[in-house]
């Protein structure tokens, strides 16, 4: 009885912990700075995606007429 027990009990704690560490990780996370600081971080991840394809897609002549004049 013992050997199902003791491995019950120890698969119910590490749920236990788990639960009020994801609870504690969201609450952190969903806290407004967290939230302005993350958007921040999207919208300049979208502008240096939106630079590198605008780069990527202008042609090499128009760099090297400018480096010629």
């Amino acid at each position: 009885m013992l050997e199902t027990l003791i491995p019950q009990l120890l698969e119910k704690s590490i749920e236990v912990i788990l639960t009020l560490l994801l609870e504690k990780l969201l609450t952190w996370l969903l806290k407004d700075e967290n939230i302005q600081r993350l958007n921040y971080f999207v919208k300049m991840q979208m502008l240096v995606l939106y630079l590198d394809w605008v780069l990527l897609k202008t042609p090499l002549a128009i760099f090297k007429d400018t480096e010629n004049q």
